[in-house]
């Protein structure tokens, strides 16, 4: 390194130690506790000691190791902790990572004063915010998320290699990710808004699960029948915003062909849900919350959509590429996505016409629809699948009506 570039990196391990410092100066309780200068001098001695031989900076590094636990052992009672000493290594520590990866240091500094600020926050959320239900429940969704997954094949099995084990069991992560974050998303805003936002945001990931995760919500809580319902139109809506945009890229005359019908089949789907979520009866918070992770659901609907994959890919061999529809609408039994983007990238490659591409579409998006009424009867039972069914009736209408007239 330069001399310049020596100067730039002692430069920001200085304004580490400043940044890390100022914060425990502010929370400091005692006169003994370290403080700026202590902290700022902590991430010089740390981006000093990659300049010098190992022993000396050993012996360095061993030497604030000494002063930390001196000054924890010599510490009151009542004050002793743990925090300040911890983080005062941390920055000697990221003083000496400036020298190497400067802007992940600063990163890692911020981190740290964030995490030391929210000191008061983060136990008030963990002693009276968390219950131990959730708390007993985000561990099961780590191991589901985080041990399980991993361990999982990626090699395809079963019928037409069909079916990959890990992504199997990631449609299982989804959908239980998905009932996550209606719980938080209810929680923070109650089950009328909570919901919607949910619905939404699910949507984005993908409709099907979300839909059927709003019927496991409403089998738990039937007096959450409207916002349960609310919540899976949003999540339709999603759909065919994230239909419009990938068929933009995919063929931007067929998008330009669709989104006068898909515009209008949104505006529907999205009154409709004010409507229900404006006509749910408030209920307590927590009763409309429900528990955070339901494994049994979840399985049931990563089977079910498992199966309708296989029946696709069947239809999908039978018929070939020449049955343009007919793939269309098998494909988007699983993913209707997929099969918008793989239709109008045959449109724009001349195998197909604009308007058979835009067809193919609608037709995706009722068969689609079928399988969200599926997976809402799966979760929910006959009788909220029937109420799915009802009120996305209008928008499906509203989309071929608007397709017939301009399409």
């Amino acid at each position: 390194m330069t001399t310049l570039e020596l100067f730039q990196s002692a430069g920001v391990a200085l304004a580490i130690g400043l940044l890390v410092g100022a914060e425990r100066e502010r929370a400091k309780r005692e006169h003994g506790s370290p403080g700026i200068r202590t902290f700022a001098l902590a991430a010089l001695l740390g981006n000093v000691a990659t300049l010098v031989p190992v022993v000396v900076a050993a012996l360095a590094l061993g030497g604030v190791v000494v002063v930390v636990a001196a000054g924890y052992v010599g510490g009151r009672e009542e004050d002793r902790g743990l925090t300040s000493e911890l983080a005062l290594l941390v920055t000697t520590a990221l003083g000496a990572l400036t020298r190497y990866e400067a802007s992940l240091a600063v990163a890692a500094a911020v981190a740290t004063a964030v995490l030391l600020a929210s000191k008061e926050r983060m136990h008030r959320f963990v002693r009276h915010t968390v219950t131990e239900q959730e708390s007993t429940d985000a561990l099961k969704f780590f191991v589901v998320a985080f041990i399980v997954l991993p361990l999982l094949p990626t090699t395809a099995v079963g019928p037409y290699d069909v079916w990959v084990p890990r992504r199997v069991w990631l449609l299982v992560v989804l959908i239980t990710g998905i009932g996550w974050a209606g719980y938080a998303a209810t929680r923070a805003f109650g089950a009328r808004r909570g919901l919607l936002v949910a619905g939404l945001a699910g949507g984005f990931v993908s409709g099907t699960a979300t839909i059927g995760t709003m019927g496991a919500r409403y089998r738990e809580a039937h007096e959450l029948r409207r916002a349960t319902l609310a919540g899976s139109l949003m999540a339709s809506a999603a759909t065919l915003v994230q239909i419009a945009v990938l068929v933009t890229i995919a063929d931007p005359a067929v998008a330009a062909r669709l989104y006068l019908p898909l515009a209008a089949g949104m505006v529907v789907l999205v009154l409709e849900a004010v409507i229900l979520s404006r006509h749910q009866k408030g209920i307590g918070d927590q009763a409309a919350a429900g528990r955070p992770f339901a494994l049994v659901p979840a399985l049931v609907l990563a089977a079910v959509i498992s199966l309708v994959l296989l029946l696709a890919t069947w239809l999908n061999q039978r018929y070939g590429a020449s049955g343009a529809l007919i793939a269309a609408a098998a494909g988007s039994l699983a993913d209707t996505h997929a099969s918008a983007v793989a239709v109008s990238t045959l449109a724009r490659q001349g195998t197909v016409t604009v308007s058979l591409a835009v067809t193919a579409v609608a037709v995706g998006l009722a068969t689609n629809t079928g399988s969200k009424v599926a997976a809402a009867a799966v979760t929910g039972g006959r009788s909220f699948a029937g109420s799915v069914l009802l009120w996305h009736l209008p928008p499906a209408l509203a989309i071929a009506a608007v397709l017939l007239a301009f399409g």
